[in-house]
């Protein structure tokens, strides 16, 4: 596992917050984004607000001319219905948010919130949640926090128009930094958990600047008729809330389908404090959301289960971290269902932090870990999407903070190395590369996977169980699989799962959470080679298929890297 900590290095930087930025182009100035918004409908990537920092130019990372911190105004669009080269001919737009035209109301500038791509038969896409960034108030545009009474709005790409909801009776605030997923074809919005501060809820609430207050509950938005519940998460994790964690919906498991929740910072909910990076929780802990429980009258607040996670061995797991990437693919037997954890954008907690260029497969139903790709340029404050049959797409993010500030460094690329924001991977072959696309073959199981829980590349999976049992009769039924023990499903009000405090590890239902922190590759930024083909784009040496198959640990370059 790539373990890499760093200290910047500043050198001469100019950061400007003039009214010259009104010119600037969240496209042709691009230099970095980060905490946007995303969301893939129609053939169409969909990219709302979110920190930007413009530049006159850039180079594959390096900057040239006067760096602006700003924010990304506009929706920016880009074309997945035709193949493309981010280095050559990729298409985007930029499309300007206008006012609500029967209100007269224009959408929040946010950041940290998220985008559902809503139902097939919907042409909208919808916003919930974020924070306003203070990041530089004099950015030509800037909008401050907004009364959070419609912390839900609906856009239609065709009209160009926006449209506001009123769900403030069961969701009364407009959290950020919360875990989000969806079930698209049942038109539901699962939003589990986040933050308040003060920009977003927090004018109302008193919140100072600088502090922020976890909040519980998940928020179940229907897409389809715009209201919302508001879940109690006490199963969960008691009194306790998490942020910036991420959650993924797995259809065709159950009678509903399953959302998994993954990592994140805990601390008590409605509690004042100073960080939202905190009491990070370990890999090992999963948690599971049965969908088909909140149709049920008995279970009004659903049904969660908690399960262990291992490596094949037992012993390797991804070290805690926030603020990576969640997608999902089913083999083609669905045998097995593997969730890619893109923690290519991933930072912990410590001082400084530890940021990942890693890519993990967490396996269902066996609940296992593999570690497909590690590499040297880390990315976090991204978002991902499955796109075509085996595409990764990721879009936006930062290799540290410095590069959310602007600031130059003589350690590491000053302007996201990957020109237009967006980043390919065959989460098949296991590739790194520029070119999209739109015609990929159907999904095939890598075979590092293949490894770790048997069968083929098209599926046919025999590890189909985790490897110290189920934790709970419910969820291996969930998983046709008949009881394994006398453990019962937890109700809709037991079952508590405490979370580590100070470093405390504690069990889940009677198994011991063993999190492995020695044997990871450590990893120090060295003064890069002025070749931007070695210092930006990974290893910058041709990419063979023995490489890619030989090991978990093997450093698998991007590709050559020739811009």
């Amino acid at each position: 596992m790539l373990n890499w900590s760093f200290e910047v290095l500043l050198i001469g930087c100019t950061v400007v917050c003039a009214a010259s930025a009104q010119l600037l182009d969240p496209i042709k100035n691009y230099c970095t984004r980060s905490d946007h918004q995303s969301a893939v409908k129609n053939g169409m990537l969909y990219i709302y607000m979110g920190s930007e920092t413009f530049v006159d130019e850039q180079n594959y990372g390096a900057a040239n001319g006067t760096i602006t911190v700003g924010y990304n105004e506009y929706v920016i669009n880009v074309n997945l219905s035709t193949s493309w080269d981010w280095k050559a001919n990729i298409s985007e737009t930029a499309t300007n948010v206008t006012a609500n035209p029967r209100t007269g109301s224009v959408p929040p500038q946010v950041i940290s919130g998220t985008l559902y791509q809503g139902t097939q038969d919907d042409d909208s896409i919808y916003l919930y949640g974020g924070t306003t960034s203070y990041a530089n108030v004099s950015f030509p545009g800037w909008q401050g926090p907004v009364v959070p009474t419609y912390s839900l709005w609906s856009y239609d790409p065709e009209s160009a128009q926006w449209s506001q909801f009123d769900v403030s009776q069961n969701a009364p605030y407009r959290p950020s930094n919360g875990a989000a997923a969806e079930a698209v074809d049942q038109g539901l919005a699962f939003y589990f958990n986040g933050e308040l501060d003060n920009g977003s809820s927090g004018q109302e609430l008193g919140i100072i600047a600088g502090a922020n207050v976890f909040v519980g509950g998940m928020v179940v938005i229907n897409t389809t008729d715009q209201t919302a519940r508001n879940l109690s998460t006490a199963q969960v994790s008691a009194d306790l809330a998490r942020a910036r964690g991420r959650m993924q919906y797995i259809p065709g498991v159950g009678e509903k389908g399953i959302v998994v929740l993954i990592g994140g910072s805990t601390f008590p909910a409605n509690q004042l404090h100073s960080t939202d990076i905190v009491n990070l929780l370990p890999m090992t802990e999963i948690d599971v959301f049965d969908v088909a429980s909140i149709y049920n009258a008995s279970t009004p607040d659903g049904v969660w289960y908690q399960q262990n996670a291992t490596n094949q061995n037992a012993t390797e797991v991804p070290s805690p971290r926030v603020d990576f990437c969640l997608i999902a693919a089913s083999s083609q037997d669905s045998s097995s269902h593997n969730i890619k954890s893109y923690m290519y954008g991933g930072r912990d907690g410590s001082d400084p932090p530890n940021y990942f260029d890693e890519v993990w497969v967490l396996s269902l139903p066996s609940f296992t870990w593999t570690n497909i790709y590690t590499g040297v340029s880390p990315r976090f404050a991204h978002t991902c999407h499955l796109v075509g049959n085996r595409t990764m797409l990721t879009v936006g993010g930062v290799a540290a903070a410095s590069q959310m500030q602007g600031l130059y460094s003589v350690v590491l690329p000053t302007c996201d190395w990957e020109i237009k924001g967006v980043g390919v991977y065959d989460i098949s072959d296991l590739v790194w590369g520029s070119v999209y696309n739109a015609t990929t073959p159907s999904y095939e199981v890598p075979d590092l996977v293949v490894s770790t829980i048997g069968g083929s590349r098209i599926g046919g999976a025999t590890m189909k169980m985790p490897s110290f049992n189920f934790s709970q009769n419910g969820l291996a039924r969930i998983f046709g699989i008949d009881a394994v023990d006398d453990t019962e499903a937890p109700s809709s009000t037991t079952h508590k799962k405490t979370a580590i405090i100070a470093g405390t590890v504690c069990s889940i239902v009677g198994l011991a959470i063993i999190v492995a922190l020695g044997g990871y590759m450590a990893w120090r930024w060295h003064k890069p080679h002025t070749d931007p083909e070695q210092v930006y784009e990974k290893d910058g040496r041709a990419v063979e298929q023995s490489e890619l198959q030989s090991s978990s640990t093997s450093e698998q370059p991007r590709y050559d890297g020739s811009p």
